[in-house]
């Protein structure tokens, strides 16, 4: 293997993404032979493989993801979990606050059983984007997640130059994982719970976008109307789609949905890749490639079973004479389907949030109790701290990760601009564990974070207010107790003034 400044070079001379490339050429020019053969068949026919993860539960991003389901429906793999080697071999030590390695051990000190590879097991790429940050003036470099927490103004004062990576990474079931490691392998059985529609009778329906459609919470207008045609118009930037009940289910209304949604984060004021071309051509083509495996990829995540559009087939042979012409097809292609697939699942994503929360305070009002409100008290990304709490959470002794996230605690007043209803509040945030004054919450998707918050009462939250004042990066929970404190004290003050009037 040689080493030079952009790419990592095989003794045949062909470089590490070229070889992954070919790979995923491969896979897909296979896929789409398939339904070439029958276009009627599913991009999956295994609808219960949910989205690819590490063992941190940090979740791979579109390309990657939709690449390693292929990989799991090929290799029969049912549980979608990948790790390095060096993860592997990272499972069998800790290391204290002076960086010292200790093999790892249970309760009665002795060492536990070694996790590793399974004799022949063979890899499979995936690509990682990483990112060097650089001053503009100083040359010196700093972290991306720093880069990532600076004002839009302070970011104009570094280059970010991206590069494609290519990691090697194993299936759990190609490691002797759930012998040497049973708690460990039963959790993440048991985490990655997928967002599924529901059905209730003959109908059929996924909360999230009906709300979405409801509520114009999409980049774009959607507009079910009576008709027999499905299609998102670049000249008015609006999705116009056939009402549900005109499908043959429920089901393939929301996936032809995601396809016409996928062309929409094309636009110009969005990711930009939609350009005048003429219907039928090679630029089209590739375009609906591009909507095809995000819809596919986006109905998988969610449990539904994504068909071949029908008006698709005929660029079933354009595809594979473009994949098997140029590597760079299929590296733009599934560029694109990693950003429109994502902006999708965002968006679904940050709409069951908001569905969970106002359910959430609908039974605490009918319980008619006050709430406990969530105050942040410490953020922690990257580094040693997280380290330590990792080795944690994989030994599934939440116990002792609480005491140690609590002492991040410095007792300060509560943070009204980080004091929310719920403990989640973004995408991928896990509840980890809590007790009667603290919650940790993980995230896996935004570099492995642990929010360590403190749990108040209504009362304290107004008492904060009282004595501090409302700032204006209040929470909209916390801007709703001051209205109601408000709307109390207009209350008394009428009372008061009427009681006076009537002496």
């Amino acid at each position: 293997m040689i080493m030079t400044g952009k790419k990592i070079y095989n003794s045949d001379g062909r470089s590490s993404e070229d070889k992954a490339l070919d790979k995923f050429a491969e896979m897909i020019i296979k896929k789409i032979k398939t339904l070439q053969n029958d276009w009627k068949k599913p991009w999956f026919t295994d609808k219960s493989i949910s989205w690819p993860r590490n063992l941190s539960g940090r979740e791979y991003n579109g390309m990657n993801a939709l690449l390693l389901m292929m990989h799991c429906e090929k290799q029969g793999y049912k549980l979608p979990e990948f790790c390095t080697f060096d993860r592997i071999a990272g499972l069998n030590y800790t290391k204290d606050k002076q960086g010292i390695r200790q093999q790892i051990k249970d309760n009665n000190g002795q060492e536990l059983p070694k996790v590793s590879i399974l004799k022949g097991e063979k890899s499979f790429p995936v690509f990682i984007t990483t990112f060097t940050v650089v001053d503009k003036e100083t040359k010196e470099k700093i972290k991306y997640d720093d880069y990532k927490q600076l004002s839009e103004e302070e970011k104009k004062g570094y280059n970010v130059y991206p590069k494609l990576q290519v990691y090697n990474v194993f299936n759990v079931a190609q490691t002797n994982l759930q012998e040497a490691r049973p708690d460990l392998y039963k959790k993440l059985a048991d985490a990655g719970k997928q967002i599924s529609p529901q059905s209730e009778g003959e109908e059929f329906s996924f909360a999230p976008i009906d709300r979405i459609i409801k509520d114009n919470g999409w980049i774009c207008p959607i507009k079910p109307t009576y008709g027999d045609s499905a299609y998102y118009s670049i000249s008015k930037n609006e999705i116009v789609v056939p009402e549900k009940k005109q499908f043959k289910d429920g089901e393939s209304f929301y996936t032809n949905l995601g396809h016409e949604m996928a062309h929409s984060t094309g636009a110009e004021n969005q990711l930009g890749r939609l350009q005048p071309t003429s219907f039928g051509s090679k630029e089209y083509a590739r375009e609906e490639l591009v909507a095809e495996l995000s819809a596919a990829l986006v109905a998988q995540r969610y449990g539904m079973t994504k068909h071949l559009k029908e008006d698709s087939a005929s660029y079933l042979k354009s595809w594979l004479d473009s994949l098997n012409e140029s590597p760079e097809f299929i590296k733009t292609t599934l560029t694109d389907v990693k950003k429109a697939s994502s902006m999708i699942t965002k968006c679904i994503d940050a709409m069951q949030q908001k569905i969970d929360q106002e359910q959430n305070i609908e039974v605490v009002q009918s319980n008619s109790q006050e709430p406990v409100y969530y105050a942040s008290v410490a953020y922690l990304q990257m580094g040693e701290d997280t380290d330590r709490l990792d080795k944690l959470q994989e030994k599934g002794d939440y116990e002792a990760l609480l005491k140690e996230a609590i002492e991040y605690d410095a007792g300060d007043a509560i943070d009204l601009s980080n004091t929310y209803l719920s403990p989640t509040k973004y995408r991928g945030d896990d509840l980890l564990v809590e007790n009667e004054h603290y919650a940790v919450v993980y995230n896996p998707s935004v570099g492995g974070t642990y929010d360590v918050m403190r749990k108040v009462t209504a009362e304290e939250v107004r008492q904060n207010i009282t004595r501090y004042g409302l700032p204006d990066n209040a929470t909209a929970d916390v801007k709703s107790i001051a209205e109601k404190q408000e709307q109390k004290m207009e209350t008394v003050a009428q009372e008061e003034t009427h009681f006076h009037r009537g002496r």
